[in-house]
């Protein structure tokens, strides 16, 4: 059934293409009973002699029939409609629920990744040379980007610090 495939756990393509599968379907049967509502409508309101009395009689209630079927395919549109609109809204959330894992695991690995690229440079030690942060650093704008990408971890250092002194952990007179 279509409403399980919509909001089952997985989500298929096929779900949203049968809804817009039916969409179509229901548009064609839509065109060709429109015209019927205004058909019988005349049937019932002119006068002809070629159709007999007893024929005539059952005019009303195909009429009825053709204005209840007309207002039926409005309404199961409207539902494909709904239904399309949560099928495709439940699918952004999942997607958005695989963003925020991805977003986690670059978090994770972030803080390695710039450990290792600030301690996989490649640098020559050079007579006269400074060293930052334990590292040797050539020129005086490599020295300032050094420092830059090490404020994060000073920064982490720091703060554990204060908390290891906090709970008794610090250095004891």
């Amino acid at each position: 059934m279509l409403e399980g495939d919509i909001f089952g756990k997985t989500f298929d393509r096929n779900t949203t293409e049968r809804i817009y599968q039916l969409k179509r379907d229901l548009l064609e049967m839509k065109r060709a009973v429109a015209p019927l509502v205004d058909m019988c409508n005349r049937l019932i309101r002119t006068d002809m002699t070629l159709i007999p009395d007893d024929v005539r009689a059952y005019f009303p209630d195909v009429y009825d029939h053709v204005i209840w079927i007309n207002e039926m395919i409005d309404t199961l549109r409207e539902l494909l409609t709904t239904a399309l609109e949560a099928n495709l809204s439940l699918i952004s959330v999942s997607q958005n629920e695989a963003m925020k894992r991805l977003a986690g695991w670059a978090a994770i690995f972030a803080v390695p990744t710039m450990i290792a690229g600030v301690s996989g440079h490649e640098l020559q030690v050079h007579a006269g040379a400074r060293m930052v942060a334990g590292l040797p650093a050539g020129d005086g704008d490599h020295a300032r980007r050094l420092r830059v990408s090490l404020l994060p971890l000073q920064a982490l250092r720091l703060a554990l610090s204060v908390l290891s002194v906090g709970r008794g952990g610090g250095s004891r007179r």
